[in-house]
């Protein structure tokens, strides 16, 4: 039973409209389909769980739709007890939704104009529109939370579960790596900062002056890839896309009116604001970036292979020297160490490498420290990079010793199921729910002991 898919369901209906592959709904006579205490599933609630399906390239299904119907009963179910119990959602957590997805939405589609135009409402109609929707599946999620409550698990529970797993069942783990890294950024020196600067400030008086057009110098020495021939136009961009120097320039400016010269990690830019609706803003601006030089880089390197000297002799601890020198602030607190976001665990899958990582870690020995690399920012910054490779594991089953994070999480996961299904056993007792006929064949009903259509 899986909250998360109707959280995304609306971002799944604009991004398929994004792809071009939106298709004229047809319009039905909507019906009731199931009740669950005062609440009720309409046929287009089931409908829309189909129509995510299908997004997904999945087929519909006896199964899956029985799936879906069991997941929109549940969910009634915990909206019934949320009224029950008085459990309520601040209405800023509602807004503060509403405006995420409406950001997000805009976005995946280019425009505010183009959501605008797709539901053929303003921005303040279609969260009107979706307010509803959104207070339940939030209200929803915290009574789940509070359903399954906190779980604690203990490691003979993690070993109770991986026990009473059939050996064939066990999932295959694919190798895996534990690294640690040191990263060193050269700094722009003062006079290359120095000089880029008064190269801007130049430009930004020539164009207050009138002396030459922003479009022309946009085009010509921009170093915004995305926008320098486009005349250094971004477009209608919401708050939040750029960075929070970039969008403060913004919002402080009147439309004409032209900013002084800033900085941001990118590099120095003014710009000069085309117009300004709401949360969302297009300006123009121009980009000029200070370079690094080949001595800084050069001295960057040095500097990494004499610590991966001391390192591989054993004077210098690879961790502490990643908490003293690297610049990664992501890595440095932890020792070098490389955390996996998705799984918040130091245990990466070689596919999930990013290749300038890959093909330095597929090299190394389990305890070896790499000859400096250089490595490529999304913002093309240059650094420098040495890589000590923890661990390393074969393809195998999983196994109490390899994979202990691993078990321990889908333990965790059991238990808060189980608590789960025991809630929705005791509700069941006393819940009047009843499920249209048509639906009489899914396995679940038998399960939670409903007599359909009556």
């Amino acid at each position: 039973m899986r909250i998360e898919r109707t959280l995304s369901a609306l971002a799944g209906i604009v991004l398929l409209v994004a792809a071009g592959h939106a298709q004229p709904v047809p319009e039905v006579v909507d019906g009731i389909v199931g009740v669950v205490g005062r609440e009720v599933v309409l046929l287009s609630d089931l409908q829309g769980r189909q129509e995510q399906l299908r997004q997904n390239g999945q087929a519909i299904t006896q199964a899956n739709t029985c799936d879906e119907l069991r997941g929109l009963l549940y969910e009634r179910m915990l909206l019934d007890q949320a009224m029950l119990d008085s459990v309520m959602v601040d209405e800023g957590q509602v807004q503060a939704e509403l405006d995420r997805r409406i950001r997000y939405f805009i976005m995946q589609l280019g425009s505010q104009e183009k959501l605008e135009e797709f539901y053929g409402k303003s921005i303040a109609e279609i969260k009107d529109d979706f307010h509803d929707q959104v207070q339940q599946q939030l209200l929803v999620q915290r009574m789940e939370g509070q359903v399954s409550g906190e779980v604690h698990v203990a490691p003979r529970d993690v070993e109770r579960f991986y026990r009473q797993i059939p050996p064939d069942s066990l999932p295959y783990i694919n190798v895996q790596v534990e690294f640690a890294q040191i990263v060193r950024t050269p700094k722009v020196s003062d006079a290359e900062d120095g000089r880029v600067r008064r190269r801007i400030e130049g430009f930004r008086e020539s164009v207050v002056s009138g002396e030459k057009d922003f479009c022309t110098l946009a085009v010509l020495y921009s170093e915004d890839p995305g926008s320098a021939s486009n005349c250094g136009e971004l477009g209608l961009v919401p708050l939040g896309a750029m960075v929070p120097e970039f969008d403060a320039v913004a919002m402080s400016l009147k439309e004409g009116e032209v900013s002084q010269v800033f900085k941001t990690s990118f590099g120095y830019h003014f710009m000069q604001l085309i117009e300004r609706r709401g949360e969302q803003y297009n300006a123009r601006h121009i980009l000029v970036k200070p370079q690094v030089g080949s001595d800084d880089l050069l001295a960057a390197r040095r500097f990494l292979d004499s610590l991966a000297t001391l390192i591989r002799s054993g004077t210098l601890d690879f961790g502490s020297a990643a908490s003293e020198f690297s610049d990664d602030e992501g890595s440095r607190s932890s020792g070098g160490i490389v955390i996996e976001p998705d799984g918040n665990s130091a245990r990466w899958s070689v596919g999930d490498l990013d290749q300038q990582t890959f093909f330095v870690v597929d090299k190394l020995a389990v305890q070896e420290v790499s000859d400096p690399a250089v490595i490529t920012a999304e913002d093309g910054t240059r650094s420098f990079r040495i890589i000590k490779l923890l661990r390393r594991t074969e393809p195998h089953r999983a196994n109490l010793k390899d994979d202990y994070q691993l078990l321990l999480q889908a333990t965790e996961g059991r238990l808060r199921t189980k608590a789960v299904d025991d809630w929705v056993k005791l509700k069941l007792a006393d819940t009047y729910i009843r499920v249209d006929p048509a639906y009489a064949g899914c396995p679940f009903l038998q399960e939670w002991n409903i007599a359909q259509g009556e």
